[in-house]
């Protein structure tokens, strides 16, 4: 245990960092239980100079141990003393960057400057560490063993047959111990932090260490990668690779024409991160300022800076502020997922001037929390919801208009200009994750009760017409599945070159499938649903739908709203918005409730009401 108690031995008394500089590590060969030393030397941050930078978790945050740095003793965390030992040649000096020593940790002033580095310190590394932690199972080398001769088998044809064939059609017949190592890697705390995503997220080569065994990344990464296509498996044997993916190279800009054009928007960056684990909550947006996004299209954006003399709420509505008045869309206000709200029925008078929900230090509800999401754990879903608005949808509920809004700084009420379309009359609790999946667990299926209990309809055919001329339950199955956005990214054509047939006969092949031949379905139905692919509807309406509502508007509307709409809410379109929004009236003022999909106003239909003078422009004022 390195924790010298010699009074002689003063604590280090950090200098000061001249400008565009980092420190830099190097530690002294040693055995592994000699006491860990080292010497700290000022480089500069675009210097050629050779070195590692460490990813670990800090774990306890109590410095109970130390490290002899330039003669003083320095306490470290007991995670960082167990990769430093075994980090540390035996024979020669290893240099290092490692947080928890390179940066005065005492000093905010130092951390927030250093913060700005930390892309570069990754990215331009010679080599990138990950200390996975102890292997007190023993369960390193066999997990290891096993991606390797994944890896081999993925890449060659025949084999990879074989195993396609034993691990589908023969899975449980399959037995678990061979891969409870792999189980254990893909739930490991290092891939919930969310400072990894810039620290994996470069091009810089990386070994990841846990205990006394090793391997490269990019070899984890390929088989998780290619158990993307083995949903059975990963489930059967509890393997978690969606975080994995997730951290890839995130920090990579990928084509413009990609899928993953999302990207480029930090606003879907910060909601993509909502599920990694930081244990100052101003990091879920500091860990991401050295993201490419962050430059992208936002001058104002471009503009934020780590500052830990800034509340957590300052933080927050930084972002929010910056994002509304220099972006050219109001993702900013789909990001906001409200776990909870108080309901309309507590709202102040009409001449109440109250401007926070609960008092003053309650976020406005415009302004995204990033933090938000307490009810995930962390083998769930990589976040609750998904941005409907996301950067590469189609939808257009704006048609050709801009944000029109204002904010009062000293209050934060914030002004934004659009049409007040219609209220919500019926309203469903949360829809559940894997609602619309069929199974044999005789639970009541959603796609029946909603259609009779907020719907108000009876037998499913499609005869009846929706508020829109078309088929209602065309527009049901529509609205449940976010359109069928999702599906259509996987297909060659552009989202509007798609037949509306297409997503018909898939939502009918859904319902005929979960009904079987029931009476409550008529014979047309069944006939469309024959060129249907019920998987496919199935899997875009679970996506769009979990933790989400389902509503019925006075006119008639469908809509898939947030999970704390209720019937009083009304419907909007904002200038700017891609997707409508559900607003609550708050004495004077709104509550933001969040986007929604509501069918028959998702391509500008609104607007063309307006230019017609069958609404009115209004400005509501969030709180």
């Amino acid at each position: 245990m390195s924790q010298p108690n010699e009074a002689s031995v003063q604590m280090l008394e950090y200098k000061a960092l001249p400008d565009q500089s980092i420190r830099i590590l190097t530690l002294n060969p040693g055995a592994l239980n000699d006491p860990l030393e080292g010497r700290l030397e000022f480089f500069n941050i675009a210097s050629p100079e050779k070195y590692e930078p460490l990813s670990y978790v800090w774990g306890d945050p109590e410095r109970i141990y130390e490290i002899i740095c330039n003669g003083s003793r320095l306490g470290i965390t007991a995670s960082l003393n167990d990769a430093l030992r075994q980090l540390r040649q035996p024979d020669q000096p290893r240099r290092l960057w490692v947080d928890q020593i390179c940066i005065n940790q005492d000093n905010q002033a130092e951390r927030s400057q250093q913060v700005q580095f930390m892309n570069s310190i990754y990215k331009n590394a010679s080599h990138v560490l990950v200390w996975l932690g102890p292997d007190h199972q023993d369960m390193a080398e066999p997990a290891f063993k096993l991606v390797r001769e994944l890896v081999e088998i993925f890449q060659d044809e025949k084999k990879c047959e074989q195993f396609r064939i034993d691990h589908t059609d023969h899975l449980k017949e399959r037995s678990r111990d061979p891969w409870i190592p792999l189980t254990h890697v893909t739930h490991l705390p290092w891939f919930a932090r969310a400072w990894i995503v810039q620290e994996i997220g470069t091009k810089a080569p990386a070994t990841l260490l846990w205990g006394d065994a090793e391997i490269d990344w990019k070899l984890v990464h390929i088989v998780c990668e290619k158990l993307t296509d083995y949903h059975h498996l990963r489930k059967h044997f509890n393997i978690q690779t969606d975080l994995i993916k997730y951290v890839f190279q995130r920090f990579i800009a990928p084509p413009m024409t990609s899928r993953h054009a999302n990207r480029f928007s930090l606003i879907y960056e910060l909601h993509r991160a909502r599920h990694l684990q930081v244990t100052d909550a101003r990091d879920r947006v500091f860990a991401m300022l050295g993201h490419y996004s962050v430059c992208w299209d936002n001058e104002r954006l471009a503009a934020l800076r780590a500052d830990y003399e800034k509340t957590l709420e300052q933080v927050y509505v930084e972002v929010a502020v910056k994002a509304l008045t220099g972006d050219k869309s109001l993702i900013i206000l789909a990001a906001v997922q409200h776990p909870k709200l108080p309901s309309g029925t507590e709202a102040p008078n009409q001449e109440s001037d109250q401007t926070r929900v609960v008092d003053g230090k309650t976020l406005p509800s415009w302004v995204p929390n990033w933090e938000s999401f307490s009810e995930r754990t962390f083998a769930h879903h990589a976040f609750v919801t998904h941005i409907l608005s996301e950067p590469i949808s189609p939808h257009c509920a704006h048609g050709e208009t801009s944000p029109k809004l204002k904010i009062d700084e000293p209050t934060l009420v914030l002004g934004v200009s659009g049409v007040k379309l219609d209220v919500v009359e019926a309203c469903s609790e949360p829809l559940r994750p894997r609602e619309f999946h069929l199974d044999s667990s005789g639970r009541a299926l959603a796609i029946k009760t909603l259609w009779h209990d907020i719907c108000g309809k009876g037998r499913f055919d499609l005869e009846e017409r929706y508020i829109n001329g078309e088929s209602t339950f065309f527009a049901y199955t529509q609205t449940l599945s976010n359109g069928c956005v999702a599906t259509s990214s996987r297909e060659p054509r552009a989202y509007h070159e798609i037949p509306k047939s297409e997503w018909c006969a898939q939502g009918a092949a859904y319902l005929t499938e979960a009904l079987g031949q029931s009476d409550d379905v008529s014979p047309a139905l069944h006939e469309v649903a024959a060129d249907g692919d019920h998987y496919k509807w199935s899997r875009a309406a679970n996506g769009a739908s979990t933790h989400r509502a389902f509503a019925r508007t006075a006119e008639g509307y469908f809509v898939l709203g947030p999970k704390v709409m209720e019937v009083g809410d009304i419907v909007c379109v904002l200038f700017g918005g891609k997707m409508p929004f559900c607003l609550r009236p708050w004495g004077r003022h709104y509550l933001l409730i969040g986007e929604c999909y509501v069918h028959g106003l998702m391509n500008g239909e609104a607007m063309e009401m307006l230019k017609q003078g069958k609404v009115e422009e209004a400005e509501f004022h969030i709180v």
